[in-house]
């Protein structure tokens, strides 16, 4: 069984949001002449990024992964997005909203595509 490709877009999507909100974290956390050089927020946001690059690329490798770890990948995801998104907010730093933003329609993709036709009966769903 094949992830659709719908939803590899959404998670395509989510890796490349989150790739970007790690490097703008990570430039944001070295840059000087900003107030959260070397703060702890912007460290949290450099692992939450990470966390959701690897969460993201998970759900892109295993296309035969346990239905419920899938979903609380998927959950997880979210709140990291939610939480990062708000932490990008409160250290004001436009371009990871932007990048959280974005991530969240990835997200909104993977979990409104279409399955393909019969998936569910093939896993014993219905």
């Amino acid at each position: 069984m094949s992830v659709s490709p719908k939803r590899r877009t959404g998670v395509d999507i989510l890796v490349l949001a989150g790739a970007a909100a790690l490097g703008i974290s990570i430039f944001n956390y070295f840059r000087t002449d900003n107030g959260i050089h070397g703060s702890a927020g912007a460290l949290l946001v450099i692992i939450s990024s990470f966390l959701m690059v690897i969460s993201a690329a998970a759900l892109a490798l295993a296309a035969e992964m346990n239905p419920a770890l899938r979903g609380a990948l998927v959950v997880l995801i979210l709140l990291d997005i939610l939480g990062t998104g708000l932490a990008a907010y409160m250290l004001e730093e436009n371009w990871l909203v932007g990048a959280m933003a974005v991530a969240l329609m990835g997200w909104v993709v993977r979990l409104v595509s279409n399955r393909t036709p019969g998936d569910a009966r093939v896993r014993g769903a219905i």
